[in-house]
């Protein structure tokens, strides 16, 4: 770690917690030679995890990506969002990939993300849940009505 004001690399924590439902770590840290105090977060990065997706493809995992598809897929197209929608989506990213830390592996199925988000979302905001899965699931009527079965 850098001080941001003196790049000396003496730098110690002076207070640490857990932050966002303890997804982050905030530390406050002091640079021991010229003595400026500033604050860093911490967050896992899971960009070493591998997606594997319905066609066999691979890519790697993108925090946006998922939060995006999330967001797009519960806001409701007839009321602007208000920061619920928002909101939501976040936790359930943040809860996404807590739940993929708690596997401890380095390779995921695309189908077991939908189905941690779907099972989050089915607690959190059933409405939320329907219009995602009908984002998701498009034309494919039949496989839409077997999750609506499956959830509700």
């Amino acid at each position: 770690m850098y001080c941001p004001f003196c790049n000396s690399t003496q730098v110690a924590v002076v207070n640490s917690r857990a932050t966002k439902k303890d997804s982050q770590i905030w530390r406050r840290r002091k640079c021991l030679i010229c003595n400026e105090v500033f604050t860093t977060y911490e967050k896992i990065d899971l960009s070493h995890l591998i997606i594997i997706k319905k066609s066999g493809r691979k890519e790697r995992f993108i925090r946006a990506k998922l939060y995006a598809g999330i967001y797009g897929s519960t806001i409701d197209k007839k009321n602007a969002d208000k920061g619920e929608m928002s909101e939501l989506a976040e936790e359930v990213t943040n809860k996404v990939e807590q739940d993929i830390v708690a596997l401890k592996r380095k390779k995921i199925q695309s189908v077991e993300i939908t189905e941690m988000v779907l099972k989050i979302l089915g607690k959190r905001a059933p409405d939320a849940l329907l219009r995602f899965l009908a984002y998701r699931e498009g034309e494919n009527k039949k496989r839409l009505g077997n999750l609506l079965d499956k959830y509700f």
